[in-house]
This record gives structure tokens, sequence and C-alpha cells, in this order.
């Protein structure tokens, strides 16, 4: 289930009181400059040290098992936490990360009502579909897990799609992978361009969340079928009331990725955005699997997610994997030493690529065919 984040909103919206937003901003502005001013003396800190120095080289020649890379990284871990601007830096990063989350609650419930209404105002319909399984169960690995320091559950708050209050946060970049002065919105239309063929007719993401990445496919392929799958009802919920408000037909599904109901070689493209990081590298292998299955013939998969420990500086590794922990990412640390180009080709994909787009390996693309 990938985090929707709503980058897109008018940073002025009015579906926030102004004593939310002025909090909100206040906290993206501790972000922004935690991630570039405070930063970057961390990073020359680091570097400073003649360990830093020695675990950057080794880093830097690559050619490393994962058992190789998880031991530098966890060296360069324990050297960064030894650096106080470093530590300032990550106490901003996780005060921010808490602290945006009950605010945002707090905007939306403020405006309640202001919901209620929107969500109670006819639509004139796209002709999209909605198919919810309320008895669809959440994965065994999610149990105990809130993801993003998330105050509440996956369904278990009634306006929990709601609220562009994160967005306002995020704006500005410099949060977990993606890096400061980043533009998301435009990050997520680039992605979707990497697919190799511009006339897919019929394309799925899984774990869309809501429809902002849908959007964005939308945009690079006008003419496709449009099918969304997701195990949180609440956002697909709010992502299929969005898609009929501005006119965009898409078939949103409640279920696990590893099981999309669509016939064998049913599907051009499948798309994911910053999924993975998300469930286990088994899980993982199932997915991938499912997404095998339909796929038709020189059908294609394109994933951004995070970059992998090797793909990136010893720092940026170092900032990754303080995710696994402290942002609440229990599987950030073992997916970023996993080889998702090895797992495709050993599951028959051909073709298979990885590569960055941008600076620190963000956005990180891995793409493949199916023969």
């Amino acid at each position: 289930m990938a985090m929707q984040i709503n980058t897109t909103s008018n940073p002025n919206s009015s579906n926030i009181l102004q004593r939310s937003r002025a909090g909100l901003d206040v906290l993206g502005a501790m972000l922004k400059y935690s991630s570039t001013s405070l930063r970057s003396v961390a990073r020359e800190d680091f570097l400073a040290t003649e360990q830093g120095a020695k675990l950057a080289r080794e880093h830097a020649e690559g050619n490393s098992s994962a058992d190789d890379i998880a031991e530098r990284v966890d060296a360069a871990i324990d050297l960064a936490a030894s650096l106080p601007i470093h530590r300032i830096e990550r106490f901003v990063q996780r005060y921010v990360a808490e602290e945006m989350m009950s605010r945002n609650v707090v905007s939306v419930e403020e405006m309640r009502d202001y919901h209620m209404m929107q969500d109670a105002t006819p639509v004139q319909g796209a002709g999209g579909t909605l198919e919810l399984d309320p008895a669809a169960p959440l994965p065994a690995y999610y149990e105990g897990v809130h993801y993003h320091l998330s105050p509440h559950g996956t369904d278990d708050y009634d306006l929990g799609g709601k609220g562009s209050g994160i967005g306002r946060v995020f704006r500005y970049g410099g949060f977990a992978a993606v890096p400061p002065g980043s533009n998301i919105g435009a990050q997520r239309v680039n992605v979707v361009q990497q697919f190799r063929q511009s006339d897919l007719k019929r394309i799925l993401e899984i774990g869309c969340g809501g429809i902002f990445t849908l959007m964005s496919i939308n945009r690079v392929f006008p003419k496709a079928e449009l099918i969304g799958c997701d195990l949180n009802g609440q956002g697909l919920v709010e992502g299929f009331r969005m898609a009929e408000r501005v006119g965009l037909k898409v078939t949103l599904r409640q279920c696990d990725a590893r099981d999309t109901g669509e016939a064998d070689g049913s599907i051009d493209g499948v798309f994911s955005y910053a999924l993975h990081h998300e469930a286990p590298v088994e899980v993982n292998r199932e997915i991938f699997r499912e997404v095998f299955r339909i796929l038709r013939s020189g059908g294609e998969i394109v994933i951004s997610d995070p970059p992998p420990f090797r793909a990136v500086d010893i720092f940026d590794a170092v900032l990754l994997e303080w995710d696994n922990d402290h942002r609440e990412e229990p599987y950030f640390r073992e997916t970023c030493l996993a080889n998702w180009e090895d797992e495709l080709r050993a599951i028959g994909f051909v073709d298979v690529e990885g590569y960055a787009l941008g600076d620190h390996g963000y956005p990180w693309v891995t793409r493949a065919v199916k023969p």
C-alpha cells in the first residue's frame, strides 16, 4: 500500500483552517531547514572523519555483497550517531514526522462538516468502477505496524483519506528517500514515462492508495484503461470520489497485490510507486510472480521505490536506513539491501534495468519486460 501524498493541492487551499495551516507550514520550514542546512553540515562532518572517508571510499568502489553493504552501513550509522549536528538533524526529522501526522488529523477534524458535505454532494460521474471487499484480510506483515507514524490504522478513521496537511509539509521534499527541493508530482510523471511503449492499452497500478499516481499515468497514456488496486478501502473510496469529480474513468479494486483478480496475460503495463519498501522481500517476490502472470507477452513493469543502498553514497544509505526504525518503515532495510533487478530476472523477466532519474538516487526506477 503506497503512501499517497496530495502534493497537487493548492498550498492556500481553504479546506484547512488558518491556525492549522500555520502550524503545518512551520513543520514544513523545519523539514526544509533540517534537510538542507543541517544535513549538509552533518554530511561534511561525517566525511571529515578518517573512518567516514574510508567508509565512503569503500562504498563507492561497489561490487560488494549484501552482507558487506549491511556491515558497512551499520558502521556508518554508529559513526553518524556520534556527530552532534547529525543527531540534531535526525531529531528534527523525527519531530516533524510525528507532529505532522497529529496536526493533519486535527486539521481534518476542524473541517469535518465541510468534508461530510463534500461527500454528500452529487457529482457527474466519469463512469468508473469501485470494487470494495470489506472482508479482504490485512496481511500478517501489517500486524502492529503504524506506517509512517500514522496515529490511526489503515481503515480505522472515517476521515483517514481527507486533508492535504501532509502535502503542505512534504511539498519541499527532504524526507525519507526524497531529496530536498523535489517536485513529487513532476517526478511521478517522469517515472511513468519510463515505460518503453507509448501505446499501452490496459495499465494496472498496484498499491495505488488513491488516484494521484493514476492521474499521472493518465497524463502520459490518456487513452489507456486504468486500474488501481490496494488493500486500503478508505483510500480507494476517497480516490474514487475524486476521480468521478475530475472526470477520470478508473477501476479501483480492494485486493492484495499478490492476487489482483486479473486474468492471465490481460495487462499491458504494471506500475508501482513507493510500494515495495513497505513489504518484506518474500512478499515482493510473490507480487512479482503475480505481475508476471497477468502481463501479456511483451508487457512491462515499471517500479519507483527508494534506491538500494548500493546505488547511493554511504551517508545517504545512513539516512535511508534511519527510516526503518524511526519512521515506522520496518521493511526499509531489507528492501534497500535487496536487488529487484535480480529478483525480476529470476522470475523470468528480460530487459531488466535499474537506474536513477535524479540526485541521490531518487527517483530510482526498475523496469522489465515479460518475454
